[in-house]
């Protein structure tokens, strides 16, 4: 990492939390994004190359500016940017949380409403079916049955998903609201979207308080947001089919989420977490 110039974070505040970084402000206009370790020079630069396709696409995000060493890890800078955390924003007074809700959803329309060419960005339907075979081995085989009736059913889509849809990923600019983290674009029907959605509010939170912490908010709150943004996104809807779509979403979700704790042998909860999912979505699926 000798190429790289060297930035210190000491005493830097946090601004926000992602799959793969961390992100801290550095100078009132200034943030750099922190890479746990193990994140790759190419990953850093396949996002970066995401976030340019993303602006260029009309969709609101910081374009890293430089490649920074942080002590042993990687950082990207991100200049001329003065923005705040979703969690410091909501907190500043009800108001503030509704606000928050009714721009995020506008923020996520607005990905929604882009299509991408077929083949451009991985398609989050094949993804999940690719993951499926981990959940056949954890679920009885009429379950599993239904499972795969619900996954065949969602549309193809070319529609553009963030797919990692919380508030850590949300900064704040004004009056506006930016997203981060665009290595994770994909294209797919909105639920998978909503599955991102309903499984950092509500299922994380609901296994561990902690996961709610690192949002930067309590467990209410992060349910609070999940029930809003639901509400919002399927503005018109009856209460079964905000109810429906929130199981879809919670079974969607649960498969990624059991893919993901497959993948990571090292995480202390993993286990704790795949029994979970295991079992809301069998309370889930034992009702079809």
């Amino acid at each position: 990492m000798g190429e790289f110039r060297e930035l210190s974070i000491d005493g830097c505040p946090e601004i926000g939390r992602g799959a793969h970084g961390i992100v801290y402000r550095t100078a009132p206009d200034m943030l750099v994004k922190v890479y746990y370790e193990g994140v790759s020079l190419d990953s850093i630069r396949r996002e970066r190359e995401c976030a340019r396709w993303a602006f260029v696409k009309g969709i609101p995000t910081a374009i890293p500016f430089d490649i920074v060493r942080v002590g042993d890890r990687y950082g990207t800078v991100f200049e001329h940017l003065n923005a705040g955390s979703s969690a410091d924003y909501i907190k500043g007074s009800p108001e503030h949380f509704e606000d928050f809700i009714r721009k995020s959803v506008d923020l996520m329309r607005l990905v929604h409403a882009i299509e991408a060419k077929p083949g451009e960005l991985p398609d989050m339907k094949k993804q999940t079916l690719d993951w499926m075979p981990k959940v056949q081995r954890l679920l009885p085989a009429e379950l599993y049955s239904g499972l795969s009736s619900i996954v065949d059913a969602i549309p193809d889509s070319n529609t553009v998903l963030h797919a990692d849809f919380h508030m850590n990923n949300i900064l704040v600019c004004g009056d506006e609201l930016m997203l981060i983290d665009m290595d994770t674009l994909c294209t797919g029907d909105p639920i998978f979207e909503l599955a991102t959605v309903f499984v950092s509010y509500r299922q994380f939170p609901s296994i561990a308080p902690e996961a709610a912490h690192i949002l930067g908010v309590d467990v209410e709150t992060a349910a609070r947001i999940c029930d809003r943004t639901f509400e919002q996104y399927l503005s018109g809807s009856d209460e079964k089919t905000i109810r429906e779509t929130k199981n879809r979403a919670q079974v969607l979700g649960c498969i990624r989420v059991i893919d993901f704790m497959d993948r990571h042998e090292e995480l202390p909860q993993r286990e704790m977490c795949t029994d979970r999912c295991v079992k809301d979505m069998t309370a889930i699926l034992a009702k079809k």
